[in-house]
């Protein structure tokens, strides 16, 4: 017979002396949920190395790239921008060019500033029958610029053309940006006509400057034809003394559209093979 406070419980000492042993240590239910603990933290941090830090690298290098390529294309566009702007700053240029040029003459028209001038010296003497009443263009003589060497330049050069601007005259800006052509010019008239002649210089088309203008009388005194009536002397004719003007006339033309010159293809350049023997 067993007295109750001799009693020992078998399972507590079975479960004692049942349980795993690793290097000297049980491994007790909480040193091993331990032990799985830290074997999960150690597999996560290791896919976490392996997957996860390289996949936030590249984002990241991703991130860059993109902010990289937008600001490449904040940069283009701007570029496109001003691009456009400085094209439509020289089509403007070119347009206003085109309007400016369109006022100066051309070597067309030059041909044909004898037969207008003449014109508008008949248009002036509609309706005037007596000879000596009627305005005359008396003188137009072309002035030929000889072509001179610039200093300092080698013999043999290309002569520059002397039309071109470059003394100056017309102001510095001008200079090498306009051919000009130099006329004498005389012409009689009275008064009224010598106005209406010059007016009608400054009408035409082409692109005219008068310069080194002079005006004489062609007769000292004038004559007045009169009358005696009814005991009072009336001028019944009164001759208007006639003006002879002279000046330079400067045409101004735009400059010479220089072609280019075509360069022969290697093709037509190449020598023709000989013919094979037969």
């Amino acid at each position: 017979m067993t007295a109750a406070n001799e009693f020992v419980p078998g399972g507590e000492g079975q479960e004692e002396e049942g349980g795993k042993a690793l290097f000297g240590i049980k491994l007790t239910p909480q040193i091993q949920g331990g032990a799985i603990a830290v074997l999960g933290l150690l597999v996560a941090g290791g896919l976490t190395y392996q997957f996860v830090l390289p996949e936030l690298q590249k984002g990241n290098d991703d991130k860059g790239k993109i902010t990289e390529l937008q600001t490449k294309q904040q940069q283009l566009q701007a570029q496109i921008k001003k691009k456009a702007q400085i094209v439509a700053a020289r089509d403007e240029a070119k347009q206003r060019r085109l309007d400016v040029t369109s006022m100066f003459a051309d070597d067309s028209t030059l041909n044909t500033l004898l037969f207008d001038m003449t014109q508008v010296v008949n248009k002036i003497n509609g309706g005037i029958q007596a000879d000596d009443s009627k305005a005359k263009l008396t003188k137009f003589e072309p002035v030929v610029v000889k072509p001179a060497l610039p200093s300092g330049a080698k013999p043999g050069a290309v002569m520059p053309d002397p039309d071109i601007v470059v003394d100056g005259t017309l102001g510095s800006g001008v200079n090498g940006q306009l051919r000009r052509k130099l006329f004498k010019v005389e012409f009689e008239g009275n008064f009224a006509q010598t106005q209406a002649f010059l007016r009608n210089l400054e009408l035409m088309q082409s692109l005219l400057v008068v310069k080194n203008l002079k005006s004489q009388l062609l007769e000292a005194t004038q004559k007045i034809e009169v009358s005696y009536q009814q005991g009072k002397i009336v001028p019944v004719n009164i001759s208007q003394p006639k003006i002879k003007t002279a000046f330079d006339l400067h045409a101004l033309l735009p400059l010479k559209q220089v072609e280019p010159v075509a360069t022969p293809s290697p093709a037509a350049t190449a020598s023709p093979k000989p013919a094979a023997a037969k």
